[in-house]
């Protein structure tokens, strides 16, 4: 593969680009990680990459699409960086402030490697820390917000209708009746007078804080 690479790269002189369409356009760049128990059986570690590996969405790009989804998302170019502990900060996080002696919080507990030395790969950490930053942060819960004020304004009215929507934005995908039934049950119920979130803010903080969201399928 790597020889056929190489030779594509001198055929199109050098073009960056042209490798770049070769490998994207490719089968297996395009696969999913839709499971084969024929192929599991054969080769259950995917070295022969019959499948993409499921992987999670590094923090940056997490924090982005959750800001787009919600309708939020800042995308004007250049300026000084942003300090992320605000949770109005609003703009892509490649504009971060990022500090050699205190990392930001946000940063830390999603896996951005120390800035203090060069890190040629990110670990991947699963803790319960990051369960309860999607459940508690001023940041989700502002997200949360601003994606059911999304749905209401972009679906005037019926809850089937904006669940179907909510799917859409948030996982590219239709929902299923399953699903349907499920949301309008949740939506369906009473308050906590105890939250601060109505039903429908408090579904959308479940829907930007699953893994469907957070992974790549």
């Amino acid at each position: 593969m790597l020889n056929y690479l190489a030779a594509k790269f001198i055929e199109s002189s050098w073009s960056i680009k042209a490798l770049h369409r070769e490998i994207m356009l490719s089968s297996t760049y395009r696969l999913g990680t839709s499971r084969s128990e024929s192929n599991a059986n054969i080769d259950a570690d995917n070295r022969f990459v019959w499948k993409m590996t499921r992987r999670r969405l590094d923090v940056e790009a997490w924090r982005d699409a959750l800001l787009d989804v919600s309708g939020r998302l800042d995308r004007t170019l250049g300026g000084p960086s942003t300090n992320l502990a605000d949770a109005n900060n609003v703009r892509r996080t490649v504009y971060a402030k990022v500090s050699r002696h205190e990392l930001d919080s946000l940063l830390r507990l999603f896996d951005f490697p120390d800035a203090n030395i060069t890190s040629s790969k990110r670990s991947e950490t699963t803790v319960p820390q990051q369960q309860l930053f999607v459940l508690n942060s001023p940041f989700m819960v502002e997200q949360a917000k601003a994606f059911s004020a999304r749905l209401h304004k972009e679906v005037p009215e019926g809850n089937e209708a904006r669940i179907q929507r909510a799917f859409m934005l948030a996982y590219g995908r239709p929902v299923s009746d399953v699903e349907i039934e499920i949301g309008l049950a949740y939506l369906g119920g009473e308050v906590d007078p105890q939250s601060k979130l109505t039903l429908w803010q408090s579904y959308a903080q479940v829907l930007l804080g699953s893994n469907e969201f957070m992974y790549l399928d």
